[in-house]
């Protein structure tokens, strides 16, 4: 079955997207909704048919099996409703939405009319991730102590939305998936080192069940170390580590590199010292947006055909997260 994707924005992300769908076979008829003539124009030139741009919103969404919103957050909820409304599977780009009650209006939607919507947190999708999560679950680093995020850089801040709701949610729904919980309680703090009207710069500290510790690090001024994949003109550093009781597992999701390392630590004058037994280094060199992309696109279409669970639900990817994210908009904000 040749399904049809109703794309809704056409930015840089959401030209990924469409590259992403023209990979799956068999490949998906595309239309899009984009209000912007410039990237309405670029559509056509990389081929969209002229009638698949045309119409108004509602006219677009009467003829789509399925809605991917890759468009300006503060539109998110909006589109979501309109297609849940109609019984018509969702995917939605982070951050999800702005609010608790657009999160829960739209987690109710999606149970009230058995609708599925998946949240696109991309970084759940890639192959390293998901062995981590298998040498997580087998004790080889010990037990999950605590995890630390790092998405800093030379990169620019949008304007619907700050530095923690479009970068720091990939840490934080990492830290959710590893972790199985949310946090119970955390810290925010914020600084404008260059005297703006939002922070520039974002620290996180948080408590998650079974007295796991979660560290957090945000910010432009940080610099970064590589070119980023998603961003063109950017460098950035994107990092996360899992620390175990007995070693730990460390990302790069620039160079799409996993490190594995197995320590023991004993007790000593002055507290601990570390032994190293081992280091292993595994990559995945090609990796890219565009493959991620893919991989949660073929997750969400098997979840609509054989009724399986999505990548990332609204309950995790919107109603939790954006409840995170309020409360630490409140924290900033004293």
């Amino acid at each position: 079955m040749q399904p049809t994707i109703l794309l809704c924005g056409f930015g840089a992300f959401g030209q990924q997207h469409a590259v992403a769908w023209r990979a799956i076979s068999p490949k998906p008829h595309l239309l899009l909704a984009e209000v912007d003539p410039v990237a309405r124009a670029l559509a056509l030139k990389m081929g969209f048919a002229e009638q698949d741009i045309k119409g108004d919103f509602n006219d677009l969404l009467s003829r789509a099996d399925i809605v991917d919103i890759v468009s300006s957050s503060n539109s998110h909820y909006s589109i979501a409703a309109a297609a849940l409304l109609k019984r018509i599977p969702t995917i939605i780009e982070k951050p999800a939405v702005k609010l608790l009650t657009e999160a829960k209006r739209l987690s109710e939607l999606s149970i009230k009319n058995n609708t599925p919507v998946q949240i696109q947190f991309v970084l759940r999708a890639h192959p390293l991730v998901i062995e981590a999560k298998e040498i997580l679950n087998t004790g080889e680093i010990g037990n999950l102590k605590a995890m630390d995020g790092v998405f800093t850089g030379w990169k620019r801040m949008r304007s619907d939305s700050t530095i923690l709701e479009n970068d720091g949610v990939h840490m934080l729904d990492l830290m959710r998936f590893f972790s199985e919980g949310k946090p119970n309680s955390f810290e925010t703090t914020g600084d404008k080192l260059l005297g703006g009207i939002v922070p520039d710069i974002i620290h996180l500290r948080l408590n998650y069940p079974r007295n796991i510790k979660g560290f957090l690090r945000l910010g432009i001024m940080f610099g970064g170390k590589q070119l980023d994949p998603y961003l063109a003109g950017s460098i950035t550093r994107k990092e996360f580590t899992l620390i175990g009781d007995k070693g730990s597992i460390e990302f790069d999701f620039n160079k799409n590199t996993m490190e594995v390392s197995k320590i023991h630590y004993e007790k000593t004058q002055g507290g601990f010292t570390p032994f190293v037994e081992g280091i292993t280094t595994k990559r995945c060199p090609n990796i890219t947006p565009v493959i991620l992309l893919e991989k949660c696109f073929k997750q969400f279409l098997t979840a609509i055909e054989k009724n399986t669970p999505v990548m990332c639900d609204l309950k995790e990817g919107a109603v939790e997260i954006t409840e995170l994210l309020e409360t630490a908009r409140g924290h900033l904000a004293n």
